[in-house]
């Protein structure tokens, strides 16, 4: 119960499901994140800890910088699964979207 509790507070947010529907395309650091969403760094970095608490988030690190990626394992793929359909239908995912795509790896070039 805690669990599903825990999943459902994470995703009463606007910018969490942002995040979500920006890594269901590929991995992100929090620098990256941060130029896509226009938001501070405190700000990202408290949502991803909170996606990451929930189970939400998998990460990897890569010399200093930390990518994170959804995690699809016990039983989450199916909630994501749904959740990106309905980031399809929204115009604010979307515009997300289309700004990821001019991301090109910032943290690496750093």
């Amino acid at each position: 119960m805690h669990n599903l509790l825990s999943v459902s507070k994470s995703l009463a947010d606007e910018t969490r499901l942002r995040i979500l529907n920006l890594l269901g395309d590929r991995d992100f650091c929090v620098c990256e994140l941060q130029d896509i969403l226009q938001m501070s760094e405190p700000r990202i970095s408290r949502h991803v800890r909170i996606l990451k608490e929930a189970g939400l988030l998998s990460y990897r690190k890569k010399g200093k910088w930390v990518y994170y990626s959804l995690n699809k394992t016990e039983g989450k793929d199916l909630l994501l699964s749904y959740l990106q359909l309905c980031f399809l239908k929204d115009p604010v995912f979307k515009r997300d979207k289309d700004a990821s795509a001019n991301i090109v790896v910032a943290c690496s070039v750093q």
